[in-house]
């Protein structure tokens, strides 16, 4: 059965309490997501707390299990006075369109394609923004001059289409070349390892990519990096543990924030707000192995700016 979850006694009396002197200044918001085990509960509790620190207010947690149905969680909703909703993952994600029905809805948390939004909702993809990406690369790496990536454009061309203007910004030359099966991809690549001869390009690894064969390719491309002395970056946290020199990955709190602040326009907006945003608040990983053997040097200010590094010390 749908169950709705507070953290604590006092929080359930302080809704009670005054739940009607908030509602007069910031809507009443809730999160909507599936009940999941370890680690992933973790992360839906931290996207909640950013929530709740944006919007100066607890929200309220509901939990999807087996069975629930939409017109069930409508009603509940109802009966708690929702005023606006917030999806969380692929379960939330399934859920938006019969909720948006009747409630503004924000959808976060898991990876959005536009095609896949109903219209009318907004929502935070977990792909990361490529603008945040080339920020970090020239940070890093103020030599790279040209970005090299090959994607599948069945999964990322509205990526890359976003990418490639991100690029022009920053004075960077991006190289994109599509391809739709594993065969023409590894040729590319190995076009690609064939043709760099110094560290001023780079080679982009976008994070939905089935373009890259991740078992017997991926070592390939990173062997090569290694031997070549060129940057790999990727947006697949993965791939820095293996060898890749950095990588962008959600700040879950951050992302909360974001995501109340969208609940909040979408309500003033009466649920007309339509976009679909590549995630921004990011934390950075790198590995130092990779870094040191390309000669890289970072200031002091700089490592203190990397949330995890690699390998692990």
């Amino acid at each position: 059965m749908f169950c709705r979850v507070f953290f604590s006694r006092w929080l359930a009396l302080w809704l009670l309490l005054f739940c009607g002197i908030a509602r007069a200044h910031t809507p009443a918001v809730a999160i909507v997501y599936p009940e999941v085990r370890e680690p992933y509960l973790s992360v839906f509790q931290e996207i909640a707390r950013g929530m709740e620190q944006e919007l100066g207010k607890p929200v309220g947690h509901y939990l999807l299990n087996e069975g629930d149905t939409a017109d069930r969680l409508i009603d509940t909703l109802k009966n708690d006075r929702i005023d606006v909703v917030v999806t969380l993952g692929r379960a939330g994600l399934a859920v938006a369109k019969p909720l948006s029905a009747v409630f503004p809805v924000v959808i976060g948390a898991t990876i959005i394609h536009p095609n896949e939004v109903p219209q009318g909702l907004t929502g935070i993809s977990l792909t990361p923004a490529p603008e945040a990406m080339f920020d970090h690369l020239k940070k890093l790496v103020p030599d790279i001059k040209k970005i090299r990536v090959i994607y599948d454009p069945r999964q990322t061309a509205w990526e890359i289409d976003h990418a490639e203007q991100a690029a022009r910004e920053r004075g960077l030359q991006l190289i994109a070349q599509p391809t739709e099966s594993l065969r023409n991809s590894s040729e590319l690549f190995r076009q690609i390892l064939l043709e760099v001869k110094d560290n001023s390009i780079a080679l982009w690894l976008p994070r939905e990519n089935a373009a890259m064969d991740e078992q017997s390719l991926l070592p390939e491309v990173l062997r090569e990096a290694w031997e070549k002395n060129f940057v790999v970056f990727s947006s697949n946290l993965e791939h820095v543990r293996k060898g890749a020199l950095f990588s962008l990955y959600p700040d879950n709190f951050g992302m909360g924030r974001s995501l109340a602040n969208l609940a909040l326009q979408q309500v003033q907006s009466n649920g007309k707000f339509e976009s679909v945003k590549l995630l921004r608040d990011l934390l950075v990983a790198v590995n130092l192995r990779t870094a040191e053997h390309l000669g890289l040097r970072f200031s002091n200010q700089t490592r203190r700016e990397f949330a995890m590094v690699f390998p692990s010390r």
